[in-house]
């Protein structure tokens, strides 16, 4: 099978050089839960998506996961979104690990070390989108959240 340009274009904006400063953006605001882990698989589908990355960019104080998953169209395909971007999620987490940006334990608790990014060009609102989504989920364990979305396995 021959790749097209558009196929290649499409793997360099999924490359886990460009989605890591997400995912450490994200746990380094998310407060410690058992398994949270699992919320890392929430973090590409919503931020990358056009209208929840907006919404995230934009919420207050007041917002909550209620709020936000209340308009189906933050939510719509969201099984497909993260299904498509798993692997992506994995390479990304496991290259954070391997490089002591992040730490996981048994209890697949994933805590963000002291190391930071650099800042990076183009990618603080994506950025800003990942820690307001972890904010969103402060006090929230991963299986009602996952049943919220109606998701019963990853």
């Amino acid at each position: 099978m021959r790749l097209s340009t558009v196929d290649h274009i499409h793997t360099l904006q999924r490359s886990p050089f460009i989605m890591a400063p997400i995912l450490h953006a994200f746990f380094c605001e998310l407060k410690e839960t058992q398994k949270n882990v699992l919320f890392g698989y929430l973090v590409l589908p919503f931020v990358l998506h056009d209208a929840t990355g907006l919404y995230l960019r934009s919420i207050s104080e007041r917002n909550t996961w209620r709020t936000m998953v209340s308009d189906k169209s933050r939510i719509a395909g969201v099984h497909k979104r993260i299904h498509s971007l798993r692997e992506v999620t994995n390479i990304t987490l496991m290259s954070l690990i391997n490089s002591g940006y992040l730490t996981i334990d048994d209890d697949m608790v994933v805590r963000a070390t002291k190391k930071t990014f650099p800042p990076l060009n183009g990618m603080g609102k994506k950025i800003a989108s990942a820690r307001n989504l972890a904010r969103l989920l402060d006090d929230r364990e991963a299986p009602p959240v996952f049943k919220s979305l109606g998701i019963v396995q990853l």
